[in-house]
C-alpha cells in the first residue's frame, strides 16, 4: 500500500511537534490538566503515524510488551517508596516539611513513568489489532 506523499511530509513535519506536546502534558501534569495519561496517548499517536507511514521500520514490538511489564513494576516499586521512607505505601516518600519542588519531582517522576507505559500499551495493542489483520487476510 502506498501512502500519499502529502500524508508522509506532514507526519514527518508534525512527529517532532507531537512529541514534544506529549513530553509537556507528561512533565506539567502536577500543575495543569494532563498528566500521565494523556501524554502517554499523545505520545503513542506521534509513534503510529511513524508506523503507518513506515511500517516496515517498526517490525520489533515483541519486545515492546516485555518493556511494558518491567515498566509497570518500576511503576510499583516506585509508589511504595514511601514504605522505606514513611512507613506508608503510595504516598510522596519525601517528608511532609520538604520544600514544594521536592515533592513534586515524585509527582513528576511517576507521570513520566505512567506516561511512557500509556503510550507502550496504546501502542502494542494497535499494533497487535493491525498484525491480526494483516494474518487475517
Amino acid at each position: 500500500m502506498k501512502n500519499s506523499r502529502l500524508l508522509v511530509c506532514l507526519s514527518r513535519i508534525l512527529f517532532p511537534f507531537i512529541m514534544v506536546f506529549g513530553f509537556y502534558l507528561i512533565l506539567n501534569g502536577h500543575l495543569s490538566p494532563g498528566g500521565g495519561f494523556q501524554g502517554g496517548a499523545i505520545l503513542a499517536t506521534a509513534v503510529l503515524i511513524t508506523y503507518f507511514i513506515e511500517p516496515e521500520n517498526m517490525s520489533v514490538f515483541e519486545n515492546l510488551i516485555r518493556y511494558e511489564k518491567w515498566l509497570y513494576v518500576a511503576i510499583i516499586l516506585t509508589a511504595s517508596l514511601s514504605f522505606i521512607t514513611r512507613g506508608v505505601f503510595f504516598t510522596n516518600p519525601f517528608p511532609i516539611n520538604s520544600g514544594i519542588v521536592l515533592k513534586s519531582l515524585f509527582i513528576v517522576l511517576l507521570n513520566l513513568l505512567i506516561g511512557i507505559k500509556v503510550s507502550m500499551g496504546l501502542v502494542s495493542i494497535l499494533a497487535s489489532f493491525i498484525e491480526e489483520g494483516r494474518n487475517s487476510l
